[in-house]
This record gives C-alpha cells, structure tokens and sequence, in this order.
C-alpha cells in the first residue's frame, strides 16, 4: 500500500552562472574552453542544486524525510528547453512534484521524493527531475 502526503510549497532560490565558475567545471572535467556563452550542460544539475534556497538535507529534513539514514538517488532526468547562458543569475524554482511512503523489502518503509527544480528568468532553461529514496525502516505506513 502507498501513502501519500500533501505537499508544500518551497522557497525560490537562484544560481549565479558566472563564466569563471563554468571555465573551472571545463578546467576540472577537461572539457573544452567556452567559445561563446553557452555554459557546460553541468550546470543544469549543479545550478539547480546549488540555487536551491536550502541544502539539500535541510530541505529533505523540513519534508520529514530522514537524511540521515541514507538516502540514495534513483533517477535524475534533464530537461533542456534551451543552453543556460554565463554571467546571468537564473532563478532556481523547486517544485515537491509527490512524496510517498512504500513498502520496501530493503528497508520496511521507504519514502520516495519526487523533486523538479527549474532553473528559468522569465522562460524556462533547464528542468531536473529528481527520485530520492530515504530508507524509513521504523516509520509507520
């Protein structure tokens, strides 16, 4: 049996794409220099992450997610509407798309969190959507 929980609304964020910041991902990956302004496709994952107005585990933690037990990333899909650009300051918005409590035969309980996080100014650039499972072996369904 799955249970799910409401969810709330969370805080916008925003990511500064700075051109140092994208020439020190193409340093680190050895990836080629920028030619122009299009940033490296990294940053559809670094700057949602890195713009949300949370760390991570806070906001699994302000979900009544348990973070410290473990969790672990089942999926991230990325979407891209169009290449982020540097030097622009994008707005990062999180959206809980569901939660739900599963049986798991791993953990008893799992919580399993469906996280997209756009990263846009006034139109959409990139979209992640993320499965997190958080182990909730005590939890109660």
């Amino acid at each position: 049996m799955t249970t799910t929980r409401p969810y709330p609304t969370l805080a916008v964020g925003s990511f500064d794409l700075t051109g140092t910041r994208d020439d020190h991902v193409r340093r680190m990956s050895r990836a080629p220099a920028r030619t122009d302004a299009r940033a490296h496709p990294i940053f559809a994952f670094v700057g949602a992450l890195g713009g949300l107005p949370l760390p991570i585990k806070d906001l699994s933690t302000s979900l009544g997610l348990d973070f410290d037990a473990g969790p672990v990333l089942a999926r991230c899909r990325i979407a891209v509407a169009r290449p982020l650009l540097v030097d622009r300051v994008y707005t990062v918005t999180p959206l809980i798309d569901r939660i739900e409590r599963k049986p798991s035969r791993r953990y008893g309980h799992a919580d399993h969190l469906h996280l997209k996080i756009a990263l846009d100014d006034d139109t959409p650039f990139t979209t992640i959507a993320l499965h997190i499972i958080f182990p909730a072996e005590d939890a109660a369904t």
